[in-house]
This record gives structure tokens, sequence and C-alpha cells, in this order.
């Protein structure tokens, strides 16, 4: 049976978490998938736990240890060797719905879309917590095509990983995964090339599960993370300026970086570091023009806190989980 969709899944050391990420596949509804798991040299007992799963669709390959660097090494080994039509991100430590495959697979029907993605929920301590959007259909849909740019060009990735399908022809046509030498990630520079391919479909229902831990990479590498997105943006703008241009993008790519300075400036103030909080805060404010009002507001916040050597963007953040936490 030839697979529909290959479900590419990245782990290290992912022993606590890799069988609730397999069992969540074999519960899929749709069965025509094939799941390719490329583990990075774990040193715990992620490669016994994969084993004990004797089922042919899935397909586990062992490598040397790299580290981050080579993660979009590893995602594109498992795209070369993939047979689906469709390509599905699950890393280790996270899970899907049983629905997953069944309510993705039909915006597929539609030839223009190359990607198709929806919400997610945030997984910590046991808990699980769905934040609201916060872009307008346009950017979601990248309809008309180079929409999502107005959110890529802020230093912002509005589309989830851990809802992500991907039409594999398109995938191949923009050379792969990318993964810059100075980001520990390969989604938001992947999608960028996509966005020129077609259109993105959103589907407001829970697609994914992003476990969050003291491992995981966004929570602690995200200085690393928004500085690579401010120099991937600057790059990506002087690669691709005709192209930009031609989509009447000029704006967003001189006030590129609002979303990603406010991001530096939150991260800074959180450690205490006022002054470099208020050198981002003040390049956020310069660029607020672009952004979406929900933005605007907590550039204006994180100045307050900035300029008060108060935290306040934390406590609002707790607030914020509270209230959506499902």
């Amino acid at each position: 049976m030839r697979p529909i969709v290959s479900i590419i899944t990245p782990t290290f050391n992912h022993e606590k978490y890799i069988a609730e990420c397999i069992e969540s596949v074999l519960n899929q509804t749709v069965k025509e998938w094939e799941m390719i798991i490329v583990d990075d040299g774990s040193t715990d007992n992620t490669h016994r736990i994969v084993k004990q799963y004797n089922d042919p669709r899935i397909i586990y390959i062992r490598k040397p240890h790299k580290g981050l660097g080579s993660l979009g090494e590893n995602y594109n080994y498992a795209l070369e060797i993939s047979r689906g039509e469709f390509i599905l991100i699950l890393e280790g430590d996270d899970y899907i719905p049983p629905k997953r495959l069944e309510a993705q697979l039909p915006a597929f029907r539609d030839k223009d879309v190359v990607l198709c993605h929806g919400k997610y929920a945030h997984v910590c301590n046991g808990k699980s917590v769905v934040f609201p959007t916060l872009f307008k259909d346009d950017i979601l849909r990248n309809q008309p095509h180079g929409s999502v740019f107005k959110a890529f060009l802020s230093g912002s990735n509005p589309i989830g990983a851990q809802s992500v399908m991907i039409r594999k022809s398109a995938l191949l046509e923009i050379g792969g995964f990318t993964q810059p030498s100075y980001l520990p990630l390969v989604d938001y520079s992947t999608w960028m090339k996509l966005a020129f391919k077609g259109s993105f479909k959103f589907i407001p229902e829970i697609l994914g599960y992003w476990r969050r831990h003291p491992l995981s990479i966004t929570m602690n590498r995200s200085e690393e993370i928004f500085e690579g997105f401010l120099r991937y943006c600057d790059e990506f703008v002087e690669t691709y300026s005709v192209d930009l241009r031609k989509l009447n993008l000029t704006r967003y790519v001189e006030k590129r970086g609002a979303i990603a300075y406010l991001a530096l400036s939150l991260k800074k103030v959180s450690d205490r570091d006022y002054r470099a909080g208020r050198r981002f805060v003040r390049e956020s404010l310069k660029r607020i023009v672009v952004v979406p009002w929900s933005f605007k507001v907590r550039i204006i916040v994180a100045a307050i806190s900035a300029y008060l050597y108060l935290d306040i963007s934390r406590l609002l953040i707790k607030i914020r989980e509270l209230l959506y936490q499902k």
C-alpha cells in the first residue's frame, strides 16, 4: 500500500515522549501513511522504544549525532526517501489528534494550495493552552499570493509547524527544507519560499499538540531564533527584492522586523537587561505601523515595561494562559 502522507519525525533524546508521538500516528483514521523517524543519535532509550513498534509503515533511521545544525539535513534526508504525495511534520516530542490527516487532505483538492495549517495547543506540565490566532484571514491563507509576507517580514511566523501539511511537489520545487546556518529550525525560512508557490489553507481546529519542556528549542534559544529571523529577513529581501516589489510589499520590506524586535525586547526585560530592552523596543516602535493592532498593544506594553523597569508582559502572559487553558 503506497502512502498518501509521509510523516517526518526528527527526534533526539525523546524517550519520555516518542511513544505518545507514535501512538498518535497509529491512531489516525486515515491509514495510508508512512512515518519516517530520523534519530539524531539519541543517547537515551528512544531507539529501544521505537523498535518496539512492529509496523512496516514506521521507518526508523538512526544517524550519528550532529546537533541542531543538521536539522535541515535530516529533514531533507527524510524528504528524499519519502513516498507520499504530502508531507506532514511531527517532531518526536509532539503528538497529533486522531483525525489530523482526515481533516487536512481535502484541502489539497484545490491545486493552488501548497500548504495546509491550523490551530495547535501548547502542552506544558500536563496543561493544554490554545491561543487565538493574531493574524487576519488573508495572511493565514496567503491569499492573494504573497499576503503572508506581511507577517513573515515582521519577523514573525504565523504558520505553526505543529499543524503543517505540505504538497511535496511544491516543497521539491523550492529545493526542500531550508535551514540557514544561524537558525536552529527549518520552518520560517521554508514557509517563506513556499509562499511564492501558491495559497495556504487554514483550518480553525486543533491539528497538533506542541509540547513545551525545559529541553525544547524555543524555550532555550528564543533570542537566537528572533535574531536569526531578522538576519534571514534581510537576506531574503536582498534575494527576492524584485518579487516582493511586484507583490506591492514595499512598505512591509522597509518596516520589516517589528515583531522580532518586540520579542527580543520582551526577552531582555525578562532577563532584567532593561537597557537592551529599551533599545529593541525603540526599533519595534519605528516599525509599529505595519503590524496588527494586537501587536501594536504588545509593543506599547513592552515599551512601558522597559522604561519602568517592570516585567508587565510576563504577568499578562500568565493571565492569558489561564484564560485560554483547555
